[in-house]
């Protein structure tokens, strides 16, 4: 699988219901969600999500997705896809290189990362630098 796509990702929008906001996942990418008060929000968020999941896939030495592309995904989607609306996200290129560092973090904080990163499915590494994504305008 390459590093990175050339289609980009196909993000699906889901409208609010009962008061939530809108919400995002990547069919390609599972356990990649974000969400936003607004569609344009939600868009904006969906880069930033996708963005940091895959440098975080990257750092742990996972397998990154190929992105179908919007083509591709129309021509194979499935019923479940059809629950949202297809938008084409193409990621932030990171830097590739990882390294190794040494925080200091309240134990709290740690342990609601550690709960948090296990309900997403990633690592404690992976979350960091998903968080870190998010606020850096890389």
């Amino acid at each position: 699988m390459n590093a990175t796509s050339n289609h980009g990702y196909v993000a699906l929008i889901h409208p609010p219901e009962n008061g939530s906001e809108w919400g995002v996942t990547f069919p390609d990418v599972p356990g990649c969600v974000t969400g936003g008060d607004t569609f344009e929000d939600a868009v904006a968020a969906a880069r930033e999500a996708l963005s940091g999941h895959l440098a975080a896939l990257r750092a742990d030495r996972e397998p990154v997705p190929e992105g179908r592309g919007m083509i591709q995904f129309l021509e194979s989607r499935t019923p479940e896809d059809a629950a949202g609306l297809p938008q084409l996200i193409f990621p932030r290129h990171l830097p590739t290189d990882r390294v190794r560092v040494n925080i200091t973090i309240s134990k709290a904080m740690l342990r609601q990362a550690d709960e948090t990163a296990q309900a997403r499915g990633l690592t404690r590494s992976a979350l960091i630098e998903s968080a870190l994504a998010s606020v850096i305008d890389a």
